[in-house]
């Protein structure tokens, strides 16, 4: 029986993408993206560029994807290898996912860490991750300028779409971590993954501690939950990431693989509370704004900033950033809330 992605897909990641999906301007976003989004040019681009690997080609890689494919409840995407030293893998597309992987990442894990990597990328296919990363990745990338054409403001009302991007991107990260750790039976070997990737090369002649990289990983928890400015370095550090970092997924997948949910799907006993299913959770509507306004907008927050009740209740207004600017102005006029309070606003508001 295959695992369901609603069982194992992490809380981050939900309400980040909630809030990324309350984003004023990204239905125009979604609808932008929609007119210039061709995924038979990256089928195109695939075919002629990088290697296919099947059951004739490089296939004892090839054959490492039904069995993941399987545990997961989907379908056996298409596999390429891409000539480039950087150690990397990635999923894309929509209608029909691929994976691919560089012929770096075969230079940095050894062999048995590779059903691992595809594993996590799968699990990305099964969370329904595929067309919001693809989008994600356009809009922080070089096309990005020809979508602004279509969202009010332009680049000025983008700002807050590209940190919500990366901010739900880093998250979504986390699920496909909890997917492969569960094909795996346990998080040894993405742990292992996590180190070599972030530096024990598989060519280093030298041993290696799976055990002290995890204690590197606590460490580093204990420092950034003991001061408020640490964490508000590694918020700036990350703001323009698509991964976290490589400590902090390791020990993500170690704790997660020790709780009692872990052990519950495994054995086929868990059952969610929530009713939301997977395809619910990720459903993409190209309605417009006016959609989302029968229901209570979840507001984009980052996890160090607690805002006040006045502020709660202030953000849950929608309309354009000016005219919300505005309205936290005459606030300041008429005294209700303090320069300090409205120039921070202001701040948030234009995202700088």
């Amino acid at each position: 029986m295959a695992y369901k992605a609603e069982y194992y897909v992490h809380e981050t990641d939900k309400n980040a993408l909630k809030a990324l999906k309350a984003i004023p301007g990204f239905h125009q976003f979604v609808k932008a993206f929609m007119k210039i989004w061709s995924e038979r040019q990256y089928r195109v681009s695939n075919m002629s560029s990088c290697v296919r690997m099947n059951e004739k080609q490089l296939s004892k890689y090839y054959d490492m994807l039904p069995p993941i494919c399987e545990k997961l409840g989907i379908d056996i995407p298409e596999l390429y290898l891409q000539l480039d030293v950087n150690p990397n893998s990635y999923t894309s597309g929509d209608t029909t996912p691929f994976i691919v992987v560089t012929s770096g990442l075969f230079e940095t894990i050894p062999e048995e860490l590779i059903p691992t990597v595809l594993a996590h990328e799968c699990g990305h296919i099964a969370c329904h991750h595929v067309l919001y990363s693809t989008m994600g990745n356009i809009l922080l990338g070089g096309t990005a300028s020809a979508l602004r054409n279509f969202v009010p403001y332009g680049s000025f009302a983008t700002m807050p779409l590209e940190i919500a991007f990366f901010y739900w991107m880093r998250c979504s990260e986390l699920s496909a971590d909890r997917a492969a750790v569960l094909c795996d039976g346990g998080a040894e070997k993405m742990s292992e993954v996590c180190m070599r990737l972030a530096g024990f090369d598989k060519d280093i002649d030298a041993l290696a501690s799976k055990d002290e990289f995890m204690v590197q990983a606590r460490e580093y928890r204990d420092m950034i939950k003991g001061s408020k400015w640490d964490k508000t370095l590694e918020f700036l550090a990350l703001s323009n990431r698509s991964h976290p970092l490589m400590t902090v997924r390791a020990l993500e997948c170690e704790e997660w693989s020790t709780s009692e949910q872990f052990n519950k799907i495994l054995d086929g006993s868990y059952e969610t509370e929530s009713s939301e299913t997977i395809e619910e959770l990720t459903e993409m509507s190209l309605e417009g704004e006016e959609e989302t306004e029968k229901k209570p907008k979840p507001k984009f927050e980052f996890p160090m900033f607690k805002k006040k009740a006045k502020d709660e209740e202030l953000e849950a207004r929608t309309g354009s950033i000016p005219d919300e600017i505005r309205k936290y102005k005459e606030l300041l006029d008429d005294g209700i809330i303090t320069e300090e309070e409205f120039s921070a606003k202001k701040k948030q508001l234009l995202g700088i």
